[in-house]
């Protein structure tokens, strides 16, 4: 799917960006981490060029890419990606939403596998 629609819209299109989401998650679904993040990042920099800064698209990649830093151990660049996800999922839809509950967990994630158990659980509670 993902050379056809290469093909017929080029590399900067929408399709193309959600190809690569759906390739980046079965990559982490066989452990194959590396190939992941780089195809998130991928994904990443296509939905900026298609959707701007400020989209949801961009958000859910910063998201799978901040997972897959997670999965390396890469715990302070995870949280970077994490924090500009939430902080673009807050702007685009207000606190209560999905979104911003998903990223706090992935966030909480992070903190309690750096050892910060009180900010986890404290993020977990909002």
């Amino acid at each position: 799917a993902l050379r056809i629609f290469r093909v017929v819209h080029g590399e900067s299109h929408g399709n193309v960006a959600a190809a690569l989401g759906n390739l980046g998650g079965i990559y982490q679904q066989q452990g194959k981490v590396e190939e992941a993040l780089a195809t998130h990042k991928q994904e990443l920099r296509i939905a900026r060029r298609v959707h701007g800064n400020e989209s949801k698209e961009v958000a859910d990649a910063l998201n799978s890419v901040a997972l897959c830093l997670k999965e390396q151990g890469l715990y302070d660049r995870a949280m970077e990606k994490y924090e500009e996800a939430h902080a673009m999922y807050r702007r685009l839809y207000g606190e209560d939403c999905e979104d911003v509950a998903t990223v706090l967990v992935n966030m909480a994630s992070v903190l309690a596998k750096q050892g910060k158990h009180a900010e986890a659980l404290a993020l977990q509670d909002k």
